[in-house]
Protein backbone atom coordinates (compact mmCIF):
# COMPACT_ATOMS: atom_id res chain seq x y z
CA UNK A 1 0.00 0.00 0.00
CA UNK A 2 1.13 3.55 -0.87
CA UNK A 3 1.68 6.21 1.56
CA UNK A 4 0.06 9.35 0.49
CA UNK A 5 2.79 12.39 0.23
CA UNK A 6 1.74 14.43 3.21
CA UNK A 7 3.18 17.53 2.00
CA UNK A 8 0.97 17.43 -0.96
CA UNK A 9 -2.20 16.85 1.90
CA UNK A 10 -0.74 19.49 3.94
CA UNK A 11 -0.54 22.11 0.85
CA UNK A 12 -3.78 20.55 -0.24
CA UNK A 13 -5.77 21.60 3.19
CA UNK A 14 -4.34 24.89 3.60
CA UNK A 15 -5.35 25.92 0.20
CA UNK A 16 -9.10 24.64 1.43
CA UNK A 17 -8.75 26.55 4.33
CA UNK A 18 -7.66 29.82 2.42
CA UNK A 19 -10.61 29.67 0.61
CA UNK A 20 -12.97 29.05 3.15
CA UNK A 21 -11.75 31.87 5.25
CA UNK A 22 -11.92 34.01 2.60
CA UNK A 23 -15.69 33.13 1.55
CA UNK A 24 -16.23 33.87 5.08
CA UNK A 25 -14.61 37.06 5.51
CA UNK A 26 -17.02 38.36 2.12
CA UNK A 27 -20.02 36.73 3.28
CA UNK A 28 -19.36 39.09 6.54
CA UNK A 29 -18.49 42.29 4.37
CA UNK A 30 -21.51 41.79 2.18
CA UNK A 31 -23.72 41.54 5.44
CA UNK A 32 -22.03 44.38 7.30
CA UNK A 33 -22.86 46.60 3.50
CA UNK A 34 -18.81 46.89 3.21
CA UNK A 35 -19.15 45.21 -0.25
CA UNK A 36 -21.84 45.64 -2.46
CA UNK A 37 -22.82 41.96 -4.15
CA UNK A 38 -25.16 42.41 -7.45
CA UNK A 39 -28.36 41.98 -5.52
CA UNK A 40 -27.74 44.94 -3.24
CA UNK A 41 -27.03 47.06 -5.71
CA UNK A 42 -30.41 46.15 -7.40
CA UNK A 43 -32.09 46.81 -4.25
CA UNK A 44 -30.05 50.32 -3.87
CA UNK A 45 -31.36 51.31 -7.11
CA UNK A 46 -35.04 49.71 -6.71
CA UNK A 47 -35.02 52.16 -3.48
CA UNK A 48 -33.57 55.14 -5.50
CA UNK A 49 -36.08 54.68 -8.19
CA UNK A 50 -39.02 54.06 -5.49
CA UNK A 51 -38.41 57.21 -3.36
CA UNK A 52 -38.06 59.30 -7.22
CA UNK A 53 -41.58 57.84 -8.22
CA UNK A 54 -43.05 58.51 -4.71
CA UNK A 55 -41.43 62.17 -5.30
CA UNK A 56 -43.58 62.72 -8.54
CA UNK A 57 -46.55 60.90 -7.94
CA UNK A 58 -49.40 63.18 -8.46
CA UNK A 59 -51.48 61.00 -6.11
CA UNK A 60 -49.99 62.99 -3.20
CA UNK A 61 -51.19 66.11 -4.84
CA UNK A 62 -54.38 67.18 -2.04
CA UNK A 63 -56.36 69.17 -4.59
CA UNK A 64 -55.91 66.22 -6.69
CA UNK A 65 -59.09 64.31 -6.00
CA UNK A 66 -61.44 67.46 -6.76
CA UNK A 67 -63.92 67.12 -9.77
CA UNK A 68 -62.73 62.97 -10.36
CA UNK A 69 -65.18 60.18 -10.26
CA UNK A 70 -64.02 57.28 -7.66
CA UNK A 71 -64.71 55.64 -5.11
CA UNK A 72 -64.16 57.77 -1.90
CA UNK A 73 -63.20 56.40 1.72
CA UNK A 74 -65.49 59.27 3.34
CA UNK A 75 -64.96 61.67 5.93
CA UNK A 76 -64.42 59.75 8.98
CA UNK A 77 -62.10 57.28 7.15
CA UNK A 78 -60.00 60.08 5.56
CA UNK A 79 -59.42 61.83 8.70
CA UNK A 80 -58.50 58.40 10.63
CA UNK A 81 -55.91 57.38 8.05
CA UNK A 82 -54.49 60.97 7.83
CA UNK A 83 -54.31 60.37 11.54
CA UNK A 84 -52.70 56.87 11.68
CA UNK A 85 -50.35 58.01 9.02
CA UNK A 86 -49.86 61.56 11.00
CA UNK A 87 -48.84 58.88 14.36
CA UNK A 88 -46.47 56.06 12.33
CA UNK A 89 -44.33 59.20 11.36
CA UNK A 90 -44.19 61.46 14.63
CA UNK A 91 -42.71 59.99 18.14
CA UNK A 92 -39.70 57.53 18.45
CA UNK A 93 -39.24 55.85 15.26
CA UNK A 94 -41.20 55.26 12.18
CA UNK A 95 -43.85 52.97 11.95
CA UNK A 96 -43.48 51.33 8.62
CA UNK A 97 -46.25 48.16 8.95
CA UNK A 98 -48.86 50.53 9.78
CA UNK A 99 -47.98 52.65 6.85
CA UNK A 100 -48.22 49.87 4.83
CA UNK A 101 -51.11 48.45 6.14
CA UNK A 102 -52.92 51.93 5.87
CA UNK A 103 -52.33 52.15 1.95
CA UNK A 104 -53.16 48.91 1.92
CA UNK A 105 -56.07 49.54 2.81
CA UNK A 106 -57.20 52.24 -0.24
CA UNK A 107 -59.60 51.29 -2.82
CA UNK A 108 -57.83 53.60 -5.18
CA UNK A 109 -55.01 55.70 -5.65
CA UNK A 110 -57.07 58.66 -5.87
CA UNK A 111 -57.49 57.91 -2.03
CA UNK A 112 -54.33 58.84 -1.61
CA UNK A 113 -55.05 62.81 -2.52
CA UNK A 114 -57.98 62.88 0.15
CA UNK A 115 -55.52 61.36 2.49
CA UNK A 116 -53.51 64.09 1.97
CA UNK A 117 -55.79 66.72 1.62
CA UNK A 118 -57.46 65.44 5.32
CA UNK A 119 -53.23 65.47 6.78
CA UNK A 120 -52.56 68.94 5.47
CA UNK A 121 -55.93 70.66 7.00
CA UNK A 122 -55.20 68.82 10.03
CA UNK A 123 -51.61 68.67 10.50
CA UNK A 124 -50.68 71.82 8.24
CA UNK A 125 -48.20 69.09 6.77
CA UNK A 126 -47.32 67.84 3.56
CA UNK A 127 -47.92 63.74 4.04
CA UNK A 128 -45.61 63.00 0.93
CA UNK A 129 -43.11 65.21 1.85
CA UNK A 130 -43.13 63.54 5.60
CA UNK A 131 -43.39 59.99 4.15
CA UNK A 132 -40.00 60.67 2.08
CA UNK A 133 -38.63 62.21 5.18
CA UNK A 134 -39.03 59.08 7.52
CA UNK A 135 -39.12 56.52 4.72
CA UNK A 136 -35.57 55.13 3.86
CA UNK A 137 -35.14 53.75 0.60
CA UNK A 138 -35.30 50.27 1.56
CA UNK A 139 -38.85 51.27 3.26
CA UNK A 140 -40.27 52.83 0.27
CA UNK A 141 -40.27 49.71 -1.90
CA UNK A 142 -42.82 48.18 -0.26
CA UNK A 143 -44.51 51.51 -0.29
CA UNK A 144 -44.20 51.82 -3.94
CA UNK A 145 -45.40 48.36 -4.80
CA UNK A 146 -48.78 48.91 -2.64
CA UNK A 147 -49.58 52.36 -4.44
CA UNK A 148 -49.14 50.39 -7.71
CA UNK A 149 -51.23 48.05 -7.56
CA UNK A 150 -53.87 49.98 -6.59
CA UNK A 151 -56.07 50.90 -9.35
CA UNK A 152 -55.90 54.33 -10.76
CA UNK A 153 -59.91 55.29 -10.06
Amino acid sequence: MKIPDTNKLMSIAILIGIVVALFIIYKILAATGLIKTAAKRKEIALGEKSVEQLREDDYFDPKYFMGKRYKSLGYDTTKKYAKDLRKALRGFGTDEETIYITFGKLFNKINISEIAAAYLTTYNSDLQADLLNDLSEKDAIPLFKIINSLPNN
